[in-house]
């Protein structure tokens, strides 16, 4: 099952185009990152699977789980973790405790107490990034690193099929990242949680993720993690347990994106030769 398809997806901000024919999709189990320069679209893409943008019927298709967005209810097994998101918790007179189990609300009702299984929860999300030991301790007197791992908790609290994250180490220092990319790594193998995550982190991506989408100019394209390149425009790739044709890129796309206009809606040729036409993700 596609945890995530996305089908001829455009969208504009007024008559700016900022995503232009994505197509692009996320299989059941898979741990995938969306890269791409800032300005790229990655947010917007973000929002829209989020449901925080609203999308039109001629704008393409996003399905959540075999179900159009349009009419997705199941918000409940969908977690997120924003970037910077513990910015609007440090300075709250909070302990770690209160900031995971208010991610139950729709559980436990609002203003209501968390009885002893959401607690049991909490724990377990705690035990699960490192932190069971700081259960009573206020938010704030935390360091950055430890704070990132009180909001993947309480992402993970709620036990969700499926994790969205935007830029998660943004700030923390290269040991606290080492440490999160570990714990993004064991809830994907071990618990088998689906994970999107919008990095700029490229030199660790090989080693890390099953896949990588390239968000450029408007159109997504699928990058090999091992091999450390680019499909080109119109390449089949393989993404988990099927192909998926990627959109081509006019060769002038810049320029149209920055009129508002789009010329090319040819099917794409597939790449004879996609070895010699893909470039390094490193130069990317």
């Amino acid at each position: 099952m596609d945890m995530i398809s996305i089908d001829g997806l455009h969208f504009s901000y007024g008559n700016t185009q900022v995503l232009e024919n994505v197509t692009c999709n996320i299989r059941q189990g898979r741990f995938a990152a969306l890269i791409g320069d800032n300005g790229a679209g990655k947010s917007t893409l973000m929002r829209l699977i989020l449901g925080e943008l609203p999308l039109g019927r001629d704008n393409g298709e996003i399905r959540l789980m075999d179900e159009d967005i349009r009419t997705f209810r199941r918000w409940n097994q969908i977690s997120y973790v924003p970037q910077n998101g513990m910015a609007a918790w440090r300075d709250f007179p909070a302990s770690c405790e209160e900031i995971v189990a208010a991610n139950l609300y729709s559980q436990i009702g609002r203003f209501r107490f968390p009885g002893k299984k959401e607690k049991e929860q909490v724990r377990q999300a705690l035990r699960e990034v490192g932190m069971e030991d700081y259960e009573n301790r206020l938010i704030g007197n935390l360091s950055g690193g430890q704070q990132q791992r009180i909001l993947l908790a309480r992402a993970l609290v709620s036990q969700p099929g499926l994790l969205l994250l935007d830029e998660p180490t943004s700030g923390i220092d290269e040991k606290n990242t080492e440490e999160f990319y570990r714990l993004l790594t064991s809830l994907n193998q071990k618990r088998g949680m689906t994970i999107l995550m919008v990095t700029h982190d490229r030199r660790r991506l090989s080693g890390m993720v099953d896949d990588i989408w390239l968000l450029d100019d408007g159109v997504a394209r699928y990058v090999n993690p091992k091999k450390k390149k680019i499909a080109p425009a119109g390449h089949t790739a393989f993404t988990g347990n099927r192909f998926s044709r990627q959109p081509s890129v006019p060769a002038d796309s810049s320029t149209h994106r920055k009129s508002g206009k789009a010329e090319s809606s040819e099917t794409p040729a597939r790449a004879t030769n996609p070895e010699k036409e893909e470039a390094p993700l490193g130069n990317l």
